[in-house]
């Protein structure tokens, strides 16, 4: 069967349908041979009969399909030879190099210009400094309010002296007035120095001592800003025996 349905026929059918051809022809030249001149006596004149000529037409048979050509496999090409490096020539000797006679140059003078002087730079106006504000202190106080406030001042390195009288003064009988200076400004007390001994140190240190940890009362108006100088006379005095004692 080809490929659109119809039937062909292969190498050896159509030899074998060309044997059957043949066979059959010569029978038929057989039996033409036998009843030919029989049937030449009672036939017409061959004016008179019609031949019969029979044609077969055979279709020649289909050549097989080709065979798929199946393209030859390459052959590798091999790589051209690597070329041959050639050898080296030999480098040219150098060529000497002659020296150049000396030129005799003619130095020329040359002014060298003149600097340029710069404009001299030009004053920047100073900021002009604020003047300082200066407080108004409220008026001074009267020398009695001084007095007073000496006296406050006092009493109150009195009290604590009584409390740092030193116990072995007191077990030795050691008594005096030591005197105290120092600078009061605004509530604070400082430079407190030793104005004048008692004569015992003990004594001395404790002046000094309750002049520095004493709680002083607070300025009246018009001390604020002012500097005074402080002198205060402590006591340490024995306390008289009781007449309670044994």
């Amino acid at each position: 069967m080809n490929p659109a349905g119809a039937w062909a026929p292969s190498a050896q059918e159509n030899r074998r349908f060309m044997a059957a051809i043949g066979i059959s022809l010569l029978l038929e030249a057989s039996v033409f041979g036998v009843f030919l001149p029989n049937l030449a006596r009672h036939q017409p004149p061959p004016a008179l009969q019609q031949s019969v000529v029979k044609i077969s037409v055979q279709q020649p048979p289909k050549p097989p399909p080709p065979k798929p050509v199946v393209p030859p496999k390459p052959v590798p090409v091999p790589p051209p030879p690597k070329p041959t490096p050639a050898p080296a020539l030999p480098k040219p000797p150098p060529v000497p190099v002659r020296p150049r006679p000396a030129q005799h140059v003619v130095p020329r003078h040359i002014v060298p210009p003149r600097p340029v002087t710069p404009p001299p730079p030009k004053p920047v106006a100073q900021p002009v400094p604020p003047k300082p504000v200066v407080p108004v202190l409220p008026p001074a106080p009267s020398l009695g309010q001084v007095d007073t406030f000496r006296v406050a001042m006092r009493s109150a390195v009195q009290v604590v002296a009584n409390e740092v009288y030193p116990q072995a003064a007191q077990m030795a009988g050691e008594s005096g007035t030591p005197e105290v200076s120092f600078i009061y400004r605004n509530g604070v007390v400082a430079d407190i120095t030793l104005a004048r001994s008692s004569g015992y140190p003990l004594l001395d240190d404790a002046a000094m001592r309750a002049a520095r940890i004493a709680h002083y009362p607070p300025p009246p108006r018009g001390f604020a800003g002012r500097t005074y100088t402080v002198t205060v006379a402590v006591i340490f005095q024995m306390a008289a025996p009781s007449m309670d004692a044994d």
